[in-house]
């Protein structure tokens, strides 16, 4: 059982989870010979209502689509980016503590 990857739900925003769940193919070409691609589908996610806005796992922005993933919690996905600055300013401070 050790060896097991623990995953947890995680909350992801609309354009997260279009990037990851969108399937795309080739439609036709523009005249400067760039390929149009056409949207053939999308994943429909299983909403959770929870009543609060949420942290998108991989951007770091605010949602409330209540959208949620089956992740491994112990990776950091989001970029300091995103991040307000009070964040980043906690995010240097555990860096130089040598936790992260």
């Amino acid at each position: 059982m050790s060896g097991e990857q623990v995953q947890a739900p995680m909350s992801l925003c609309e354009v997260c989870w279009l990037k990851d769940h969108a399937r795309w193919e080739p439609e036709s070409m523009d005249s400067s010979g760039d390929i149009l691609m056409r949207l053939t589908g999308v994943d429909v996610p299983v909403k959770v209502n929870t009543g609060a806005v949420e942290v998108c796992t991989n951007c770091g922005n605010i949602t409330v689509a209540g959208i949620f993933e089956m992740q491994d919690p112990k990776v950091v996905f989001f970029t300091t980016d995103n991040l307000p600055t009070s964040s980043l300013t906690s995010l240097r401070e555990k860096e130089e503590e040598g936790e992260l």
